[in-house]
């Protein structure tokens, strides 16, 4: 199993980054990557989405977990693996949030997506910033 996790910090509330968040509408405000994202259903363990990144073709994935303004779990399938991604949303002292994206991959042939999680590791900070530049931009609007 390969895993790696990212904070990052942001002076909105936790309800607020989490509402944010959750609108899968706004990831393609921080992620220049993806072209759209999709939920088919309310934000709950067990709802399944799309993304579509530029260039490429869709991928599946669903809410594994949900942990209503605190966490999730989202787990995106690949051949022989499976890539969760897990994000936790706490309040900071004082005020403000820290988000905390964790991602691991595992599965019989995992060692086939190692460059991959390598690129995802290095592109994983700079999109939580913008996600927190993001949120704070709609917050003071």
């Amino acid at each position: 199993m390969t895993e790696f996790e990212h904070s990052t910090e942001c002076q909105v509330g936790r309800d607020f980054a989490w509402k944010f968040w959750t609108n899968v509408d706004n990831w393609v405000l921080v992620d220049p990557a993806v072209e759209w994202a999709k939920l088919e259903g309310p934000f709950i363990a067990g709802t399944k989405g799309m993304t579509k990144p530029r260039g490429a073709d869709a991928n599946e994935w669903k809410l594994a977990e949900v942990e209503e303004g605190k966490r999730a779990v989202i787990e995106a399938p690949a051949p022989g693996a499976t890539v969760r991604f897990h994000w936790s949303f706490a309040d900071l002292p004082g005020g403000g949030v820290r988000m905390t994206q964790k991602i691991a991959l595992e599965g019989e042939r995992a060692a086939e997506y190692e460059e991959g999680m390598k690129l995802l590791e290095k592109g994983v900070p700079f999109g939580m910033e913008k996600l927190a530049e993001a949120m704070l931009k709609e917050a003071h609007r």
